[in-house]
């Protein structure tokens, strides 16, 4: 994909996102999600066959464009569409408390949407409260806690665990919206991961490096990475377009990748290269 057709795509989604659009009835609205949709699958189709970093790089900062113009859209959508459409509501808020029950010293309402660096001199964060449910976690800095629970309640999250079972309390709650590097380099390793109900059990390591490996594992275009020639344990990492594969170094080196349910036993690579060549 070259410059001239990067310009065209991103200028598609200008119109697509343009306040007519915004302004016309649900129909038109139901319409552009389409087409954005279709768009976002063409752009990671041109993505897996792109080998220059900076093409990688553009075709993902316009699939990010996207996504954004998607959500906003069905956000449209839900809200009544018609001739006055809604704003854009984000969904419902994760809390922050500076108590291990929950009960009073409320710190901040977050979602995936919130700036966390703006709490750098919030109180510490003692539990979190997500749909109603108080999480007694432990004593961490209130920036920290935002990125690790902020997406707490979307249905895209996965849980990262100080426990091989994960059993005990969670470390964190990510999503591909979660910036890693806002979460523990030290301290508690993680130990499990909890990926739409099941526990799987992960190479020991920070919460930081297990986000960023792990954090797109409900994506259905992602793949897997074992250190594993027929894919049977040793799960290291779940990669798509959002990963940033120099954050996985340190993992065990990749023997097999999973794409669309199909293992394939590969030559053993650092855990780098087999995300940047296999990620979508």
């Amino acid at each position: 994909m070259n410059l001239k057709t990067t310009a065209l795509t991103l200028g598609i989604l200008s119109q697509l996102c343009s306040p007519l659009t915004w302004a016309a009835d649900d129909a038109k609205v139901s319409r552009s999600l389409e087409e954005v949709t279709i768009a976002k699958e063409q752009t990671q189709l041109v993505m897996r066959q792109v080998i220059s970093n900076e093409q990688k790089e553009r075709l993902r900062y316009v699939s990010d464009r996207l996504t954004s113009a998607e959500e906003l859209l069905r956000q449209a959508l839900n809200g009544g569409g018609g001739n006055n459409p809604r704003p854009p509501q984000y969904p419902s808020s994760v809390e922050l408390y500076h108590s291990d029950s929950c009960s009073g010293n409320l710190i901040a309402r977050v979602n995936a949407y919130t700036s966390c660096q703006s709490f750098s001199q919030a109180q510490a964060t003692w539990g979190v409260k997500i749909d109603g449910q108080c999480l007694n976690i432990d004593d961490m800095p209130t920036v920290q806690a935002c990125e690790a629970f902020k997406v707490g309640n979307s249905p895209a999250s996965v849980s990262i665990h100080h426990s091989d079972s994960c059993s005990g309390q969670e470390i964190a709650l990510i999503s591909p919206e979660t910036q890693c590097s806002g979460l523990e380099t030290t301290g508690t390793a993680a130990w499990g991961i909890k990926v739409g109900g099941q526990c799987i059990n992960i190479t020991d390591t920070a919460p930081a490096k297990a986000c960023e490996a792990f954090k797109s594992a409900r994506s259905p275009q992602a793949v897997k990475i074992y250190h594993s020639d027929s894919c049977s344990g040793n799960l290291t990492a779940v990669v798509d377009y959002t990963t940033r594969c120099e954050n996985l170094r340190g993992l065990p080196d990749a023997w097999g990748v999973e794409i669309n349910g199909r293992c394939e036993n590969i030559s053993d690579v650092d855990i780098v290269q087999a995300c940047e060549r296999f990620k979508l």
